[in-house]
């Protein structure tokens, strides 16, 4: 889902990030891998709905409608949670089986979603006040646009809260909606729904945007915006708004590199090694500049090299590395 790591604790992670992808591709033939969006291409992220509440827990709307509303609740909070990625449209198809599952129009990158709630389990102890603990488990399935099982999770979510004064909300005969959001089950619910988007969408197996440093910028002669000993540090690069990129991001910018390997099949392995770090200080349509933040004494970022930016998570940090 936190910036401001020292360089050699984001490299270790990203190496820990390389070799799990590794493992996934061994496991489920190089299909779980993350992907990279060219400029200006969308890609579609489809959730299968309604979100599936496996557990006999159950929520009412309200003393009029005895039906459980959960699992609409959870349905309508994800598709909220997906539009807000930018550069991705948002689908949906029904039931759980793929076979009926309509594709149409699907992209090699598109990825279909698949949430279920398998536990829900909540406890009290009234002990001057209430302490109330909860331990919830969604299991996330991932499909790709031919239908095929590429990734699946398990997200727990379990803590406790103490209110110094007694509180009845979970035990007082039925559990209405109005009441439930307003308890910390549901945003408990929520972190988890939100991990499980982090997981998915923003780790090793999830969409990133990729573009480069494509020129060295040059200071106009009068200017006063762009300090002569500081052009060195400021580049152009081709991503813009179009693309979501905003002044103040905070972009990775990687390197590729290849080693020999022993595999007769995969006698060579190329894979992406970060240099340092830029952050947007202006931004058009489709481009934009960049100035240095942090980069490698050994390999100090230079033209060509590729940006690499996640479509969601946070991407602005007070400090890098």
């Amino acid at each position: 889902m936190k910036f401001g790591i020292n360089i050699m604790k984001f490299a270790a992670r990203f190496a820990f990030q390389a070799a799990m992808a590794v493992f996934v591709c061994a496991a489920w033939t190089c299909a779980a891998e993350a992907i990279a969006l060219d400029k200006g291409e969308r890609v579609s992220v489809a959730l299968v709905t309604p979100v599936a509440n496996n557990t006999e827990f159950r929520v009412w709307m309200n003393k009029y409608y005895p039906g459980d509303i959960l699992s609409e609740k959870m349905t309508s909070y994800m598709l909220r949670r997906m539009r807000e990625m930018p550069r991705v449209n948002v689908g949906e198809v029904s039931g759980a089986n793929p076979d009926y599952w309509d594709m149409m129009g699907s992209s090699r990158n598109d990825l279909v979603i698949e949430i279920n709630l398998d536990q829900f389990n909540y406890y009290k102890k009234d002990s001057l006040g209430s302490k109330v603990r909860w331990d919830a488990a969604l299991h996330i399935y991932v499909y790709n646009a031919a239908k095929k099982l590429i990734y699946d999770t398990v997200v727990r979510e379990r803590d406790n809260r103490h209110y110094v004064l007694y509180n009845d909300v979970m035990e007082r005969g039925p559990v209405y909606w109005e009441k439930f959001e307003k308890s910390p089950y549901w945003p408990a619910l929520r972190r988890a729904m939100d991990e499980g988007m982090d997981d998915v969408l923003a780790g090793y197996n999830g969409y990133r945007i990729v573009g480069r440093i494509v020129a060295r910028a040059e200071r106009v002669d009068g200017s006063l915006s762009v300090p002569k000993k500081k052009t060195d540090k400021i580049y152009h690069i081709d991503l813009g708004a179009e693309d979501s990129v905003e002044v103040g991001d905070i972009l990775s910018v990687t390197r590729a590199s290849s080693v020999r390997t022993v595999a007769p099949d995969t006698p060579e392995m190329h894979f992406p090694q970060i240099v340092g770090r830029v952050r947007v200080i202006f931004v058009k349509g489709r481009d934009g500049v960049v100035e240095v933040v942090k980069e490698s004494g050994d390999a100090p970022i230079q033209l060509g090299d590729a940006l690499s930016a996640p479509l969601l998570g946070p991407r602005k940090a007070k400090s890098t590395f």
